[in-house]
């Protein structure tokens, strides 16, 4: 993999392939068996051997939760609350003018 991945590289598209194939029998097999294959902890032994493998089960379990993520859309942001009303808004001023004519 190389650092220069385009923005568009995954799209929608991609997202809704990937969900509709998680939500299959298959693919919620596919994640039971990969969640399954997760390295096991080092229940004793050398304090090298037990952080190494400390390390490789959270980068497979932040792997796994990346590979769950990227099904599921984005939430859109949510609009920051003001203290002001919208200047263009005509319902929220009370003043009898009127911007917007169409209404």
């Amino acid at each position: 993999m190389t650092a220069d991945i385009p923005k568009d590289f995954w799209s929608s598209e991609d997202q809704a392939n990937l969900q509709s194939f998680l939500n299959t029998r298959t693919g919620g097999k596919l994640i039971a068996k990969l969640a399954e294959a997760a390295p096991t902890l080092c229940a004793d032994g050398d304090t090298n051997k037990i952080l190494i493998r400390n390390g490789e089960l959270r980068g497979y379990q932040n792997a796994l939760r990346e590979l769950l993520t990227i099904s599921v859309p984005e939430p859109a942001p949510e609009k920051e609350p003001t203290e002001y009303p919208s200047l263009v808004d005509d319902k929220q001023w009370n003043d009898g003018q009127k911007l917007d004519t169409t209404t």
